[in-house]
């Protein structure tokens, strides 16, 4: 314990100190907000994970990352890990760790190398979650197992492509899909896929997976996972409170980190029932939420959920309640937030208002033609121009993706299978998993391109369909798709949403450059594998990965050499016979000219990916497979750009450090 009685020695283990380009950034809000707390309490922090773990002269030690907060902070105190950083590095004895929070990402099975080292911190009582809670929820077949008589989807585990086979002849179609997890899979639902019964490639994709994870579950699709789902929250068998969620638009997930809404809700009787029952399954969990569809049907349950939903819906801090019952254990009364006067406490939830705000005045719902479809919705502007706030370092826009176009304006085209062509049809989706702060065009951008200058260019050295104004498309026939020329007022208004698309990314800029000093935006497309009609590379077979930089002018060179190595190095392991290129045939668009400034701290790169890299082509010969998605290849592109915009990111960071 530290020299000030009151005051403890507390530890975090996690594989990494940081997952973004925050200096210490565990990647779990309820994690986060108990670092948090105890930074602001003024109890001494390390970090270190399993492989820091070993014995010296029979007794077990650490190579622990010393954390402290700057000598004045400006900060909510719930914030305040994000002024956090690592001040030394020295080897810790786990004897003098009063409390150790393992988030446990780098913990899979029983055979995790060093559980017997950090075990002598569960043999103190010290450690929380304990090794025995956190096996158990990281293996999410475990419930099926305790609990089989809960209602679930029915699951099947599998180590093998035959067991696997044999799990989908017993698994009920439900829209024709079912789904596949790693069964020790952790964190924000990367790791749960949706998979068609009728992939033509199902057998490859399911040994693409078991080779991957080793271990899957195969889970019946629960189609009633579009209406959301609800989280229930408890620590020490209390109830501390439910959420809905509502997966983001185009989306079937419900995860937060992918976009979903959380809204507060009420449990019924029966609802709350079936929560507490798979919660006291789990008697060796202090903190766990059970996730569960609204019918009762229970899909997990986790070890350390998320605070932010509960904080922004409720106000309740999980950091704030585990603190003061650990304290009141061990000191007998717990430490108030009261570090001192520079603390100036924020309202939480605020940190997007301005960004909102710039959709003041689009009140009324929009009805909309799903050109893909051919169905009708009826959307408001924050679906039309969506703005996800995932991980806040870098910015990603995605202007192509739209299929929608508001019905009002359908007799000024001439929808046909063509249509298409000019969409970057799933790039939302294969963009999705890099996180970052997403905006995301879901109109067509026949209807309305945000890549285009917003009065057009008189440049000569730019061909006709890309010197045009965003409502003057020209398809790849060098036709102009618009038919019936619009009224005044009826661009001045599609132009508001060119407006509000491209303020929210200017709006997000100056934010980033406020709070760490540069922003970084990578601008996302996707590509036809072969060029089509107008291009310059009209029937030219393209690389699979273009990385346009303005002839490396658009982003420091440091930026532009991480973000191409780390695609390489990404795409090698896959053995895919996946090309890169850079500035050819693209070297960047509007959005990456009219953005980028270097010399001010703003950097920017495009990337296009090739459509076949990821789905089958509208071009496609075979007609049944056109538009379907290749699922094993979606997701290691999704790995590979993942890793390359963090890899960007990271040496954005380095260069402002």
């Amino acid at each position: 314990m530290n020299n000030d009685e009151r005051l403890l020695t507390v530890a975090f283990e996690s594989e990494r100190l940081s997952y973004s380009n925050l200096e210490v950034d565990l990647h779990n809000s309820g994690i986060n907000q108990i670092l948090s707390v105890c930074a602001a309490r003024g109890h001494t922090l390390y970090h270190f994970n399993m492989q820091d773990l070993f014995y010296y002269e029979g007794e077990a030690y650490a190579k622990a990352s010393v954390l402290a907060l700057p000598d004045s902070w400006h900060i909510d105190p719930l914030e305040c890990y994000t002024l956090l950083s690592k001040v030394d590095e020295r080897p810790v004895a786990l004897s003098d760790v009063d409390l150790c929070f393992a988030r446990a990402d780098d913990i899979r099975t029983r055979e995790t190398p060093n559980l017997d080292i950090i075990n002598v911190l569960e043999k103190r009582g010290v450690l929380i979650e304990t090794l025995e809670a956190t096996l158990s929820t990281t293996d999410k077949y475990e419930l099926t197992r305790r609990v089989p008589e809960l209602p679930q989807p029915l699951t099947f585990a599998a180590d093998s492509l035959d067991e696997a086979m044999e799990a989908l002849k017993n698994l009920p179609d439900r829209d024709g899909f079912f789904v596949l997890k790693d069964r020790f899979g952790y964190g924000c639902g990367h790791d749960v896929h949706r998979i068609e019964f009728n992939d033509p490639e199902l057998p490859e994709v399911l040994k693409m997976y078991i080779s991957k994870y080793d271990h899957i579950l195969l889970q019946e699709y629960c189609p009633e996972v579009n209406k959301g789902d609800l989280v229930v929250t408890f620590f020490d068998g209390e109830l501390i409170g439910p959420m809905l969620r509502e997966s983001a638009a185009g989306e079937w997930k419900t995860n937060f980190s992918l976009g979903a809404t959380q809204l507060p809700y009420t449990l019924t009787k029966k609802q709350e029932e079936i929560a507490r029952a798979a919660q006291t399954a789990f008697p060796e969990c202090r903190l766990i939420s059970v996730d569960m569809l609204q019918s009762g049907k229970v899909i997990e349950v986790n070890a350390f959920p998320g605070g932010r939903g509960l904080l922004d819906l409720y106000g309740i801090s999980i950091g704030t309640i585990v603190m003061d019952r650990l304290e009141r254990e061990i000191l007998g009364s717990e430490i108030a937030v009261t570090p001192g006067p520079q603390v100036i406490k924020t309202e939480p939830a605020a940190r997007w208002d301005d960004i909102f705000y710039l959709y003041n005045g689009y009140t009324e719902p929009v009805e909309v033609l799903d050109v893909f479809s051919d169905e009708k919705y009826l959307l408001s502007t924050r679906d039309l121009i969506e703005f996800r706030p995932q991980n806040p370092d870098f910015i990603l826009s995605i202007p192509h993706a739209g299929v929608l176009i508001p019905t009002k304006y359908k007799e000024h085209f001439d929808i046909d299978s063509k249509s298409l062509l000019e969409i970057d049809l799933f790039s939302d989706i294969l963009f999705e998993a890099v996180g970052g702060l997403q905006v995301i065009s879901r109109l067509a951008p026949f209807f309305v391109d945000m890549n285009r200058s917003r009065n057009g260019s008189e440049s000569r050295h730019l061909p006709r369909h890309l010197s045009n104004t965003p409502t003057e498309y020209y398809n790849i026939e060098d036709e102009l798709v618009l038919q019936k020329e619009y009224e005044p007022k009826q661009e001045e208004k599609i132009l508001k949403y060119y407006d509000l698309y491209h303020n929210v990314i200017g709006s997000l800029i100056e934010n980033l450059k406020r709070e760490q000093g540069y922003a970084l935006v990578i601008d996302c497309h996707s590509m036809t594998s072969v060029g089509l009609g107008r291009v310059h590379d009209e029937g030219e077979e393209r690389d699979n990965i273009v990385v346009g930089t303005l002839d490396d002018t658009s982003a420091h060179p440091e930026i532009i050499s991480a973000f191409v190595k780390a695609l390489k190095q990404g795409i090698k392991p896959y053995n895919l016979g996946l090309t890169l290129a850079k500035n050819e045939p693209y070297s960047g668009g509007f959005i990456t000219r009219i953005h980028n400034d270097p010399k001010n701290d703003v950097h920017v790169i495009q990337i296009e990916v090739t459509m076949d890299t990821y789905m089958y082509e509208p071009m496609e010969s075979d007609k049944a497979k056109r538009y379907a998605l290749k699922q094993s290849r979606l997701h290691i592109a999704q790995d590979f750009l993942r890793k390359a915009v963090l890899a960007a990111s990271e040496a954005a960071r380095k260069v402002y450090s």
